[in-house]
């Protein structure tokens, strides 16, 4: 995996249950409140750098415990200032005994028989085998994060979904190709010539993504988003049938978007997000407010119309009718110059009203 790749060890468990528990971290801190020494054989301490980084960051510790069998992963990577500051003083105090320990001591007594300061050094050199710093590139980190997740979904560690969906076949149920020949075409119209070509290597995101329904339409014109849905059975399926990437794909509350992504974001799709009723509304409106905070800025350029051009902070967002698609606009309205459009190659539900707007902030 990812993370074991990154940090250099092997079988590993991170202590929260999901990705959005990494937010308050609170099983993290109960945790690290309850490591002692004598149960550590070795620490790893991350540190976020990478070439836009000033200064390394603290992100984490990782610690072999030794009646496990394996590795812990702490990490704060999301978290407040404040339980930042918590998380730093408690991993302060973690260290690794053992071995490492007792290898500074033996140097110490070699020291007294063929000089103390050779011996010291030598102990030293033992102990820190045992500690050890890794500095990682904070996208990967969260990858590597997001992968564990996702891995662990679908082997039923974090959901208790029914595993009755390898029967099916990708394209005949929850893919139709009718709807992914229709979606492409209409982003393609979108997107401009190039046919996607400007983000192919652009950071994406897909609120609402459910199973991948809309997904493989991104995926066949070399758009790979990362991919967001509250509904944890739904990604597992997605994961499961290999439409949706363990990498990019995370179950959280797309109402909290900007608690965890910053403003990096080229492009944010959603296919058939909704159903937008009077009685939903509220709960619509406060997902699709998050939308332009996770944004680039810089609108779709000048003369580009409201979704053209490649320019930075575009949305493309699918309904199954127009009377969804005026509230979407209306949501959207003061942050977003947007267009309403029919989509005629849809079947005349899924994805038959399209909303595209550009950020004009």
């Amino acid at each position: 995996m990812e993370l074991s790749e990154l940090l250099g060890i092997g079988d590993f468990m991170l202590v929260e249950p999901s990705y959005a528990n990494q937010k308050g971290i609170g099983r993290t801190l109960e945790y690290l409140r309850k490591v002692k020494a004598e149960d550590v054989a070795e620490v790893v301490r991350i540190f976020a750098g990478g070439k836009d980084s000033v200064e390394k960051e603290l992100i984490g510790i990782a610690t072999y415990d030794k009646s496990l069998g394996f590795w812990i992963v702490f990490t704060d990577f999301t978290a407040d200032r404040e339980r930042k500051r918590d998380f730093e003083a408690l991993a302060g105090l973690v260290s690794a005994e053992g071995e490492g320990e007792k290898g500074r001591e033996k140097g110490k007594e070699k020291g007294k028989e063929k000089g103390k300061e050779k011996g010291k050094e030598k102990g030293k050199e033992k102990g820190k085998e045992k500690e050890r710093e890794v500095e990682v590139e904070w996208e990967r980190f969260r990858e590597g994060v997001l992968e564990f997740y996702s891995v662990g979904l679908v082997n039923r560690l974090f959901c208790d979904c029914g595993s009755g969906f390898e029967s099916e076949s990708v394209d005949a149920g929850f893919y139709p190709r009718e709807r992914t020949e229709a979606l492409k075409k209409a982003l393609t119209e979108f997107l401009g010539e190039g046919s996607g070509a400007d983000l192919k290597n652009a950071k994406t995101l897909e609120i609402g993504c459910g199973e991948g329904g809309g997904t493989v339409a991104l995926h066949e014109l070399d758009i790979f988003p990362v991919t967001a849905d509250v509904n944890e059975c739904e990604v597992c399926k997605g994961l499961e049938e290999g439409v949706l990437e363990p990498k990019r794909s995370v179950v959280l509350d797309c109402s909290t978007l900007s608690g965890f992504f910053g403003r990096e974001f080229e492009v944010v799709f959603g296919f058939m997000i909704g159903k937008l009723t009077p009685f939903n509304r509220l709960e619509w409106e406060q997902v699709l407010r998050e939308v332009p905070k996770v944004l680039k800025s810089g609108g779709g350029g000048s003369g580009g119309g409201s979704g053209g051009g490649s320019g930075s902070g575009r949305v493309f967002f699918t309904v199954s009718s127009e009377e969804e698609a005026g509230v979407v606009k209306e949501i959207l309205n003061g942050e977003f110059e947007g267009e309403i459009k029919e989509n005629k190659e849809s079947d005349g539900y899924l994805d038959a009203w399209i909303y595209v707007g550009a950020c004009i902030k």
